[in-house]
């Protein structure tokens, strides 16, 4: 499956109707592009990435780019263009990467992390971080699916390089579970700290999480 995500921040004059009605429409456009799709306000604590996720799932780039090109796309995008309330957001597209898919019908929550490289970044270093990116739900209690890929598209703040989705057992294990099992912090971490020496991701990243129905990666599945 092609991925397109969508992560907003809410403008600060966007009241609780107005957001509302931004939800109700977001989740109007997405379903009219696809059937694949999970758009909800981000949970709390808000994490970097905004206040509001959309993702759509296609079954390839081609549907994608197909996709893009009729009005529901753009009816979609325009609502993130929508400075009365939307103050910023970010996107990325991305398809073929790593998938570990353990279950396809429990799962609570879904997360999606993207960010960039630095410019100078050790390609050994970054040979190893894909290494240990794609082996987290071996170590990770609670982390049941995830897909590690290469965005091919983008825009925002950032040049986005990488996305990192997961499924999770319950919204607690995100802050909880995976974030202080010690293979977080030893073996991923350290590419994203500037005090470790191995540190190759921009500290510029987003990474909402949100509660869902059922695993959003479970529509790889065939």
């Amino acid at each position: 499956m092609f991925s397109a995500v969508f992560m907003a921040t809410f403008a600060e004059g966007a009241d609780a109707s107005a957001k509302e009605a931004f939800d109700a429409d977001v989740k109007a456009s997405a379903g009219a592009i696809t059937t694949v799709n999970l758009a909800a306000p981000v949970l709390e604590p808000p994490m970097p990435g905004g206040d509001y996720f959309c993702e759509l799932g296609f079954k390839n780039q081609a549907e994608y780019d197909q996709a893009k090109a009729q009005p529901s796309w753009n009816d979609l995008y325009t609502l993130f263009e929508n400075t009365a309330v939307v103050a910023g957001f970010e996107f990325a597209a991305y398809g073929d990467g790593t998938l570990t898919l353990q279950e396809k019908s429990v799962s609570k929550c879904h997360r999606v992390l993207i960010f960039s490289l630095l410019e100078d970044a050790n390609p050994d270093m970054v040979a190893k971080m894909e290494a240990n990116m794609n082996g987290m739900t071996e170590h990770v209690p609670g982390l049941r699916n995830c897909k590690f890929a290469k965005i091919v598209e983008s825009a925002g703040s950032d040049s986005w390089a990488y996305a990192f989705e997961c499924d999770f057992d319950e919204p607690g294990s995100f802050l909880g579970k995976y974030m202080t099992t010690p293979y977080h912090f030893c073996y991923i971490d350290k590419f994203f700290e500037p005090a470790c020496n191995e540190w190759i991701v921009n500290t510029n990243l987003c990474t909402p999480y949100l509660a869902q129905e059922t695993p959003f990666l479970a529509n790889y599945a065939d």
